[in-house]
C-alpha cells in the first residue's frame, strides 16, 4: 500500500537512503529541463512565484509549466504541484499581486486552524501527567535533574499548533476539477513532492514508484507540515514531516531524472545585517538592529536558515563536481534584502511587495550578466530575450505600495508611454531596413 513504510536501499527510488545518495547521476539529458521550488514558508511562496513569473517573462516561446520534471519541498511542494498541472506563473503571479485587500484563493488556504482536538485531548491528562513525573522524579531523585522533569512535562504540549488539513482540502477540491488531477500517475509531467518520516528520519518523494498512489493534496500537505507549528500529516500509517528538515531542495532528485537543465528557486537564505564600521557589538551596545535584540525565536530562525543554506551550498558544489554535464541555476533573494521583505517565514499580509521583489530582483540577476545566463539556456534548447521596457514597466509598476494613488498612476502613464515609444521605435526600425 502506497505511504506505508518501506526499507530503504538503492531499488527504492522514493527514499533517500545512503546508498541512493552516492549513487553515480545517469547521464543528462540536455532538452529535459526541471523546476525546484525549495521550502521557505508562506513568503517563500510568494518569492518563488514573482522568481518564476519573471523568468517566464523572460523565456521566448515556452512555459516553465512545459518543463518536463518538477520537485517541491514543503511551501515548494504548493507550488510544483500548481505547475505540474499546467497553472503558469504569471496566473500565480496576478493572483498575489492583486489589491491587498481582495480576497485570493491563497486567503482560502486555512493555513493556521488550531489543533484544537489534541490540545483538549491532552489537557484532560494535566494531572495524571504531572503527578507521574512528580512520582518519577522523587523515585529517581538522585539521579535524575530537574531537565528530565521538564522533558516528562513536554508530552503535555501537542504534536503541533495547528494542523494544515485547510491546505489539503483546498488542494483537492482545486485538483479534482476538469482538466486537473490529483493523481500522480495521471499528470503528463513527473512531479517528486518530498516529505520525512518522523520515526525513521528518511526522505520520501511522492510522486515515485511505490508512493505514486498518494493524492497529490496530500503529498503537499505532508511536505508542508513545518514541525512545532503544525502536527504531522499521517498516510498509510506513517507520519510525516516538513520535507525541508533533511534539505531544503532536493535537487538531486531532478538530476536522477536525467534533467540537462534544472532551475531551483531558493527562497531561505541567512538574514545579513552589516554592522557599521566602528560599531561596538557586544554586551551593553545598542541592540536596536542586530538579531540578538529580538529574542530566541529570531536568532534560531537564523540558524535554521543558516544550517539549511549550507547544506543547499554543500549540495551544489557535489551536484556539479559529480555531474558536470548537467546545469544548475539558482535563484535566491539578496540576504541583505531580507528584513524588508522576508523577515517572517509564515507572514501573509506581504505577499504583494514578496512576489514584485522577486520579479524585480529576478529580472536585475539576469540582466547583470545576461550574456551567461543565455548560453546557458542556449544549450538547452531555450532562448532568453533581453529586457524590453515592458518587463521594466511590470517591475517597477507597484516598486512602492506605500505611494500614493496620485504617484500609482503617474508610474502606469510612464510605463504606457515607454512601451508606446518602443513600438513606435520598431515600426520605425522596420520601415528604415525596407
Amino acid at each position: 500500500m502506497a505511504g506505508q513504510r518501506r526499507q530503504p536501499g538503492p531499488e527504492t527510488p522514493g527514499t533517500d537512503s545512503s546508498e541512493l545518495a552516492f549513487l553515480p547521476f545517469p547521464s543528462p539529458n540536455p532538452k529535459r529541463l526541471a523546476v525546484v521550488c525549495a521550502g521557505g514558508g508562506v513568503t517563500g511562496a510568494f518569492y518563488e512565484i514573482g522568481a518564476l513569473a519573471a523568468l517566464e517573462d523572460r523565456l521566448e516561446n515556452v512555459s516553465i509549466t512545459d518543463f518536463d520534471v518538477f520537485v517541491g519541498v514543503s511551501a515548494g511542494a504548493y507550488i510544483s504541484a500548481l505547475l505540474a498541472n499546467g497553472v503558469t506563473p504569471g496566473v500565480l503571479f496576478r493572483n498575489v499581486t492583486r489589491s491587498a485587500g481582495t480576497r485570493t484563493p491563497l486567503d482560502d488556504l486555512a493555513l493556521f486552524r488550531l489543533n484544537l482536538g489534541e490540545i483538549v485531548t491532552r489537557l484532560t491528562t494535566v494531572p495524571f501527567t504531572v503527578l507521574d513525573a512528580a512520582w518519577d522524579f522523587y523515585k529517581n531523585r538522585k539521579e535524575t535533574t530537574l531537565t528530565d522533569l521538564v522533558q516528562s512535562l513536554g508530552q503535555l504540549l501537542p504534536s503541533g499548533v495547528f494542523h494544515n488539513e485547510g491546505l489539503e482540502e483546498w488542494m483537492r477540491n482545486w485538483l479534482t476539477q476538469p482538466g486537473r488531477t490529483n493523481d500522480f500517475r495521471r499528470l503528463g509531467k513527473t512531479l517528486r513532492l518530498v516529505a520525512v518520516d518522523l520515526d525513521s528520519g528518511e526522505t520520501t518523494a511522492f510522486g515515485s514508484t511505490g508512493f505514486d498512489a498518494v493524492p497529490i493534496s496530500k503529498a503537499v500537505a505532508a511536505s508542508c507540515a513545518i514541525p512545532g507549528l503544525y502536527r504531522p500529516v499521517r498516510i498509510g500509517g506513517v507520519d510525516y514531516i516538513d520535507g525541508g528538515v533533511r534539505k531544503t531542495a532536493h535537487i538531486s532528485l531532478a538530476l536522477r531524472e536525467r534533467c540537462g537543465l534544472t532551475i531551483c528557486v531558493n527562497p531561505l537564505v541567512p538574514v545579513r545585517i552589516p554592522h557599521p564600521k566602528g560599531a561596538v557589538t557586544w554586551l551593553g551596545a545598542d541592540e536596536a538592529g542586530p538579531l540578538r535584540s529580538h529574542g530566541l525565536p529570531t536568532i534560531l530562525d537564523q540558524v535554521f536558515r543558516v544550517t539549511l543554506h549550507s547544506r543547499l551550498r554543500y549540495g551544489l558544489s557535489r551536484y556539479r563536481r559529480e555531474d558536470p554535464d548537467a546545469d544548475i541555476v539558482v535563484f535566491e533573494p539578496r540576504p541583505e534584502d531580507l528584513p524588508r521583505f522576508m523577515r517572517n517565514i509564515m507572514r501573509t499580509s506581504g505577499r504583494v511587495r514578496i512576489a514584485e521583489y522577486a520579479y524585480r530582483s529576478t529580472m536585475a540577476l539576469l540582466d547583470s550578466d545576461f550574456r551567461h545566463f543565455q548560453r546557458v539556456f542556449a544549450k538547452h534548447g531555450l532562448t532568453l530575450r533581453p529586457a524590453c521596457a515592458r518587463d521594466l514597466s511590470r517591475a517597477k509598476l507597484h516598486a512602492d505600495r506605500s505611494s500614493d494613488r496620485i504617484t500609482t498612476r503617474l508610474s502606469t502613464s510612464l510605463a504606457a508611454l515607454e512601451a508606446d515609444l518602443e513600438r513606435r521605435s520598431l515600426r520605425a526600425g522596420t520601415r528604415t531596413r525596407s
